[in-house]
């Protein structure tokens, strides 16, 4: 039994090779309606909404090029962009600038996934304890240390070591 089902039919293809949706999408970007491309291109009004939908969702009002196009050349607009992202996230500029030079920040930005996306920030003295904990525990597996009592006087001296009482 196959878990996953082909296709029925096969694709429809114009002359030039291109499928209806990527006739649809061409149509779309020239700001046709699904109900003019419906006249260009034999595919039902249904299948058109889906294709508009599917479109709005693969491209925003303007393109991520456009923008990261306009962050580079205009130092105002990054500047409105900056703020405006700030404000309307409750946010540091500061934040915004770390979030904005992270690797596909501003892709992030775009499709709302910045609350999830995580910063780098000072640990606090609790996360330290845990971390080097943790790495000490890890030590004492890969060197096939099981006593209890060995990894309690690591841990107690790598806490005196770091400023402990």
């Amino acid at each position: 039994m196959w878990l996953f089902k082909g296709r029925r039919y096969p694709i429809k293809k114009d002359a030039s090779g291109l499928s209806g949706r990527k006739r649809a999408f061409a149509l779309f970007s020239k700001g046709k309606r699904p109900s003019q491309i419906t006249k260009e291109i034999p595919i039902s009004f249904r299948t058109a909404c889906r294709y508009h939908a599917d479109y709005r969702k693969l491209h925003h009002t303007v393109p991520y090029s456009t923008i990261r196009r306009w962050l580079r050349e205009s130092p105002e607009f990054s500047e409105q962009v900056i703020d405006l992202l700030a404000a309307s996230l409750d946010m540091s500029r500061n934040e915004v600038i770390s979030r904005m030079q992270k690797p596909w920040g501003l892709m992030q930005a775009m499709k709302g996934r910045w609350p999830n996306y995580k910063i780098e920030r000072e640990r606090t003295e609790i996360e330290d304890r845990l971390l080097a904990a943790l790495e000490v525990v890890k030590f004492a597996e890969l060197f096939g240390q099981k006593d209890p009592k060995f990894v309690q006087e690591t841990l107690h001296n790598i806490y005196i070591e770091r400023g402990g009482h």
